[in-house]
């Protein structure tokens, strides 16, 4: 529906909102904690992940849901999580395909038709929304919640690690969230430093940034459209909305 949108809470509500009314028009009760929710290209299908190792897939239109996929019973085969699931995200080229992130420092790839996960990647340590697909070169984005490592580039196809993003000399921030920013720049926050900032994907280096937050960033988003995208950053009950001076 035009002008709906999603959103997951806490208490297992996913809530489909008018957002130009304000008024809700769904309300999916999962039992449990829902933390994330992905939506496929086509707008046909949405999952959800939360604080246990089901992902939950929900047909758009009638909001019923279609599958719960998991990790198998075999416990030599490491083919779903194990802890929480914080991140999900469709493959925006891919179809059928996702990849979810959580408390247990793997990437999973999922095809939505099949039970278990088909393939994983170990190291990342994600406690937000801090999992992306670059469609330009098939590279994947993660954001981790520690003290080294934070940001870092995976190829896709081969699930190998491209590099580490090197820290930022002003010191460590722990990240929540992380996205691709077009074709050259990425978006990440986090805490520790409660800091915002955007790093060019040649130099690696922070060429802009949000600083001195009360509280650390839990959430980010952009709307994609133009050289100078709207920036979106979450920190406490507020909501920034930044616009670049200059191309990014």
């Amino acid at each position: 529906m035009e002008g709906e949108y999603e959103n997951k809470y806490a208490s297992g509500h996913v809530k489909f909102w008018h957002y130009t009314s304000g008024k809700c028009l769904h309300t999916i009760n999962e039992v449990r904690t829902t933390l994330n929710v992905a939506l496929n290209p086509e707008g046909t299908k949405f999952i959800t992940t939360g604080d246990t190792t089901e992902i939950n897939i929900y047909d758009e239109e009638t909001k019923k849901k279609l599958n719960t996929l998991e990790p198998s019973d075999n416990r030599n085969k490491m083919d779903g999580h194990h802890f929480r699931v914080f991140a999900a995200i469709y493959h925006p080229e891919i179809p059928h395909v996702f990849l979810t992130g959580g408390w247990d420092n793997t990437v999973h790839y999922w095809d939505d038709r099949q039970p278990h996960s088909i393939r994983y990647l170990h190291g990342p340590h994600i406690c937000g929304d801090a999992l992306d697909i670059d469609p330009y070169n098939n590279h994947i984005l993660t954001g981790s919640w520690r003290k080294k490592d934070v940001l870092q580039i995976w190829d896709f196809s081969s699930a190998e690690k491209i590099k580490d993003v090197p820290p930022d000399p002003m010191g460590h921030t722990q990240l929540y969230c992380c996205q691709w920013l077009g074709r050259d720049s990425i978006l990440c926050g986090g805490s520790d430093l409660n800091l915002a900032k955007v790093v060019d994907r040649g130099t690696l280096s922070t060429i802009g940034q949000v600083t001195d937050l009360s509280q650390g960033v839990y959430c980010c988003d952009h709307d994609n459209n133009s050289s100078r995208p709207l920036m979106a950053i979450g920190s406490l009950k507020q909501i920034f909305l930044i616009k670049p001076e200059k191309r990014v």
